[in-house]
């Protein structure tokens, strides 16, 4: 309902302003055909087409259609009255409604603001080609709607129907979209419009003067008020002066009286020519004077107002602003002088180098003395003194400002800002940054950081202890042109992965400097508060030691660490996988099992360490004497066991077993003396399929017994 009834509103007010644009169209039309006649019956001045044109320039587009249809249906009014019905009626009609249009379309859709001042000569230039342009096109469908084609060669009427439309567009358009954007103010401001009623007075009894009169030159005369009025009131004096001058040159002229009229030597046409060449030339004599204040006003308008803003600012900014001449003489100190150094305007009236830190005196004095006398602009660190004793720290961006004066030397400005937080937190940064390196100089790893792009931007000193290039060859560097070819291969699947924000850990294995180095890396996305990964941190032990301690371990884990030979965990881990071996090879398995014969003499009469020595030497004799597929191993005390694989045949077990009594015979040195050892053999020996691993180690262990039973030095087979 509400909308229904806005809507039906703004249809009411719409027509409203139609109508009031139709009777105004068809009054000054009237005006135009009746007092105003050119050569051929045309106007000599045109005002309608620039009031439509002016009217839609200031209207949403949305009226236009309204605006047309009245404007349009008042000249048809106007027409028919003063020609009849009929085709010529229409034709002329339409003529003068097409440079409206199109210089309005120009102006508000091509131009667009043109209420912005500072764009006036643009405004100024495009209107007027659109102008020249619509107006040809409106005398070309008139002059062949009177005419026909025949009509194109009537280049008087032509020219009479253009020059007529281009005056009333330039001065009646002008006249409309001034008197849209200031509205009352177009007669000037309250308590000025007094005056300006009498400027046009003046200007109004200059013209009734000048073209009451048959002396030709003198209608110039009045160019000298209105271009007071122009100069007094800018587009307002011009819009409403130029409007006066050719409202009463041109009914003057109608009325056969003024300079224009008694030109009898000319014709009618000619006559009609001079007078809108008149006309138009108080177009081109006062526009461009409107043009030049109005954008001289915009500048003093905004000069006014940058100065007016740049003090506000200074007067309420928390920051220090000074300007002084060459002498140090302040002439602008802000109201944050107070509140920031606690010193009041008269204190610091003066150049105070005294408030200056002596440790900045000099600095502060040559970077001022060069801005001086070079120019250009400075920053500039240094301590001011507080009134309660304190010193602050100010950075001071200090420019040269010409005078106004060419023979007054330049101002020196400068805003200072109270920084002493942050000096101190890059102080502290600084100390935290030396203590870092100093960390990570000595740490034993290599801590790298690199960023988004994959350039090193931090290398620690560790990191280029085995590295041939210097810490300024590195850092800007992309990895892949400071490391190998065959380690970017590897590493560059975790650093994507870091810079994708995941956390990774690696080992690594490198030959640095014909060694065989083991590292241990972790990469650590460097992510900013916004979530953004800026990069990440990489942090490289060398663990070659630990490596090797773990392999040490794990040896020690499955050899005994007396004779180094395989221990009891060795040998039935490897017992075991013999054994499956020998299922899926479908090939024979043999385990011989050893004890020294009278192993107990030995220690009690050579003593323990004699009997270690023995122990040692045994166990390399047999593994000096078995092939490096079979396995020798101490179970314990003086047992020895040997596991035989790939043998085809129980007389290969055999001969092994006489190859390992045999190699025993020899004495063993111990010490001083020499002692004579000899051991007992137990043989198991299994077929495919072979037996578990407990029960083969059983059979052998029954073998060894039977040995010994046998007198020892001698081997047994289990049965």
């Amino acid at each position: 309902m509400d909308r229904a009834a806005s809507r039906s509103g703004e249809i009411m007010a719409n027509m409203g302003r139609a109508l009031a644009l139709a009777l105004v169209v068809a009054v000054v039309s009237w005006w135009a055909m009746q007092y105003a006649h050119g050569p051929a019956g045309l106007s000599t001045l045109w005002p309608a087409s620039g009031i439509v044109c002016g009217v839609m320039a200031v209207s949403p587009r949305r009226r236009w259609g309204w605006y047309l249809a009245a404007a349009f249906l008042a000249f048809i009014v106007v027409n028919v009255a003063h020609g009849g019905f009929g085709r010529t009626s229409i034709l002329l009609s339409v003529a003068d409604i097409i440079d409206p249009v199109i210089v309005a379309w120009v102006i508000a859709g091509r131009v667009g603001d043109f209420s912005d001042l500072s764009r006036i000569p643009y405004i100024s230039l495009r209107a007027a080609a659109a102008t020249f342009g619509a107006c040809a096109l409106s005398a070309a469908v008139a002059v062949a709607g009177l005419h026909g084609l025949a009509g194109f060669a009537d280049f008087e009427r032509f020219v009479a129907w253009m020059a007529s439309h281009v005056l009333g567009m330039a001065i009646f358009a002008t006249l409309a979209i001034t008197a849209a954007l200031l509205g009352r103010n177009i007669f000037g401001v309250p308590g000025q419009r007094l005056a300006f009623f009498g400027e046009m007075a003046v200007l109004a009894a200059t013209c009734g003067l000048v073209f009451g009169t048959s002396y030709f030159p003198f209608p110039y005369i009045v160019f000298l008020p209105l271009l007071l009025v122009t100069f007094r009131r800018r587009f307002a004096g011009f819009a409403l002066g130029t409007s006066l001058v050719a409202i009463v040159a041109v009914s003057t002229h109608a009325s056969g009286i003024g300079p224009f009229a008694y030109m009898t030597q000319l014709g009618d046409a000619w006559r009609t020519l001079v007078l809108q060449g008149f006309v138009a030339s108080t177009c081109v004599f006062a526009l461009p004077v409107a043009i030049v204040l109005t954008g001289r006003a915009v500048l003093v308008r905004k000069l006014a107002e940058s100065e007016r803003e740049y003090r506000m600012l200074a007067d309420y900014s928390r920051d220090l602003v000074v300007r002084f001449d060459q002498n140090g003489v302040r002439r602008y100190i802000s109201p944050s002088a107070y509140e920031m150094l606690g010193w009041s305007r008269d204190e610091l009236a003066s150049m105070r180098w005294d408030l200056v830190h002596p440790d900045d005196r000099t600095h502060v004095q040559q970077e001022l003395a060069r801005l001086q006398a070079q120019g250009g602009s400075t920053t500039i660190l240094f301590r001011v003194l507080c009134k309660d004793g304190r010193y602050l720290w100010i950075e001071a961006n200090a420019s040269q400002v010409p005078s106004a004066d060419p023979r007054v030397p330049p101002d020196v400005i400068y805003s200072g800002r109270d920084v002493t937080k942050r000096v101190i937190a890059e102080k502290a940064l600084r100390n935290n940054e030396r203590r870092l390196r100093a960390i990570t100089a000595n740490v034993p790893a290599v801590v790298l950081h690199v960023d988004k792009d994959e350039r090193y931007t931090f290398v620690n000193a560790y990191a280029l202890r085995d590295n041939s290039r210097s810490e300024s060859e590195i850092i800007g560097k992309r990895i892949r042109d400071v490391v190998s070819d065959a380690i970017w291969a590897e590493i560059q699947p975790y650093v994507h992965a870091a810079l994708h924000g995941k956390e990774v850990a690696f080992e690594i294995v490198r030959d640095v400097n014909g060694k065989t180095c083991h590292y241990q890396s972790r990469y650590v996305p460097d992510i900013g508060d916004d979530g953004v990964v800026a990069g990440f941190y990489a942090v490289s032990f060398d663990i070659t030691e630990l490596k090797q301690a773990q392999a040490e371990l794990l040896r020690l884990v499955r050899h005994d660490s007396l004779t180094g030979v395989a221990n009891r965990l060795r040998f039935i881990e490897r017992l075991e996988l013999a054994v499956a071996r020998s299922r899926r090879s479908h090939r024979p398995l043999a385990l011989l099992y050893l004890d020294i014969d009278h192993f107990k003499r030995i220690n009690d009469t050579l003593g323990h360490v004699a009997g270690d020595a023995v122990l040692r030497e045994f166990a390399q004799r047999l593994t000096r004497h078995v092939r490096d597929v079979d396995l020798v191993a101490r179970l314990g005390g003086d047992e020895f066991v040997v596991v035989l694989e790939q043998i085809d045949s129980v007389a290969d077990a055999q001969a092994v077993a006489d190859k390992l009594l045999a190699c025993l015979r020899e004495p063993i040195a111990v010490g001083d003396e020499h002692a004579q050892i000899s051991a007992s053999v137990g043989i198991a020996f299994a077929m495919d399929p072979v037996d578990d691993p407990e029960t083969l180690l059983q059979k052998a262990d029954t073998a060894l017994y039977e040995a010994k039973r046998a007198g020892r030095n001698v081997w047994r087979m289990a049965g």
